[in-house]
């Protein structure tokens, strides 16, 4: 069983490498690709949203769906393969006449949400049933490993636009190259995936849709976990566009600069996720998930305040530490309070309700955008991220209170 384990970590480990290396060729310059397109800031909010409304539709059908798989092994293996060829059709955006290319990307990128949304649930569910216990450690393990791999390529992408791309026509040539690159990965990740030891519980009930909603809800400890995330999430999303606004409108940031705060970021996570799951396990997940989401409200207030590109990295960087927490302690709060009996159906709602606030936060932010300016913007989302903060710590305080009554010794 210790060899098994150990065999099923580095092939969790390789495929998150691959997985996320997948990503890095195509996320994290996606918003100046569109700017470069002739996209504008509300194009920057309409595709956040667009990417939530596809997945509150897409969620829950996923998770029956998947939920009656007999082989989700394979299934999640497809999955991937699915999103590396969604990616790749990203190669033909710039071939396209000029009035067709923003909203052509932002149909694809909008389409690329249907496989992520069903890969989150099933990969969800059997990285659970794969490594029941310690789960905050091994997928610390995970994200160290492939935070280092996408530091360096995002830091290599980075150069590369910086020393061969002298203009639009070139820029949108690396992306095209970067386009195919993401799909070689993820052909790799589709392989690897396949190799994981896993054998599937016997299961000798699934959830029936009709009723579901109350047999989920019923949960307690799910409902409060569901109902405090689900606050939290609407000020996370609502700053989404409004730094990529900041980030690329205000100060200007090309692909170089986009990359130097992604690795500043990802460096200061790299580190700090080996502190993490020793806070969770010593302090518990309700405690660490509201100290970390109201760290996180400060990150809109750091924007504010950066002034410059060189400051914005720092500051950017110093938020990867509480970022990398709430990461890391949603996560193993989720899995925690959900049953293993149905898990995915728990996880299928759970995105529902994250899924709705990216459908509606991002447009919010650009209401305030719009209205009076990025800068109160920000601050606004501050406000709502306090709130999450505020409902992680109610939920805390109100779990030890139950703990500590006489009655709970009862139950």
């Amino acid at each position: 069983m210790d060899h098994r384990f150990k065999s099923n970590l580095r092939i969790f480990i390789l495929f998150g490498i691959l997985y996320e290396l997948m990503n890095v060729f195509y996320n994290p310059y996606a918003m100046k690709f569109l700017e470069r397109i002739g996209g504008n800031e509300f194009h920057f909010s309409l595709i956040n949203s667009s990417k939530g409304i596809i997945m509150v539709f897409t969620a829950l059908p996923a998770a029956f769906i998947i939920d009656k798989m007999i082989d989700k092994q394979k299934t999640t293996a497809n999955i991937v393969l699915a999103m590396a060829v969604i990616i790749l059709s990203l190669f033909f955006v710039p071939m396209l006449p000029r009035d067709y290319q923003v909203m052509s990307f932002i149909i694809i990128i909008s389409l690329l949400m249907i496989p992520i949304a069903m890969y989150n649930i099933s990969y969800q569910n059997i990285t659970a049933e794969i490594f029941p216990m310690r789960r905050a450690r091994v997928f610390s393990k995970r994200s160290i490993y492939t935070i280092l791999f996408t530091t360096i390529v995002t830091l290599t992408s980075g150069l590369i636009f910086r020393s061969f791309a002298h203009n639009n026509h070139e820029y949108l040539t690396i992306y095209r190259i970067f386009y195919v690159m993401a799909f070689l990965f993820g052909v790799l990740a589709f392989f690897v995936f396949k190799k994981l030891h896993y054998t599937p519980p016997k299961v000798n009930e699934h959830i029936r849709f009709k009723g579901s909603f109350k047999k989920v809800f019923q949960n307690k400890a799910f409902r409060k976990f569901a109902l405090s995330s689900t606050i939290f999430h609407f000020g996370w999303q609502m700053g989404w566009p409004l730094f990529s606004i900041y980030t690329i409108k205000t100060l200007g940031a090309d692909e170089f600069w986009l990359a130097i705060i992604s690795v500043g970021s990802a460096i200061v996570m790299l580190l700090s996720l080996r502190i993490w799951p020793r806070f969770i396990e010593k302090y518990g997940n309700e405690k660490i998930a509201y100290f970390c989401t109201f760290g996180m409200a400060m990150t809109p207030i750091l924007y504010v305040i950066s002034n410059s590109l060189l400051v914005l990295a720092i500051f950017s960087s110093l938020s990867g530490i509480f970022t990398s927490g709430t990461i890391t302690v949603l996560f193993s709060d989720m899995l925690d309070v959900i049953p293993e009996k149905s898990r995915i159906i728990y996880v299928g709602y759970y995105n529902i309700l994250t899924n709705i606030t990216l459908a509606v936060s991002p447009f919010i932010g650009h209401y305030f955008y719009e209205n009076r300016g990025i800068i109160y913007a920000l601050i606004v989302t501050t406000i709502f991220r306090l709130f999450g903060g505020l409902a992680f710590m109610i939920r805390e305080r109100s779990e030890r209170k139950h703990k500590n009554s006489p009655d709970s010794a009862l139950t």
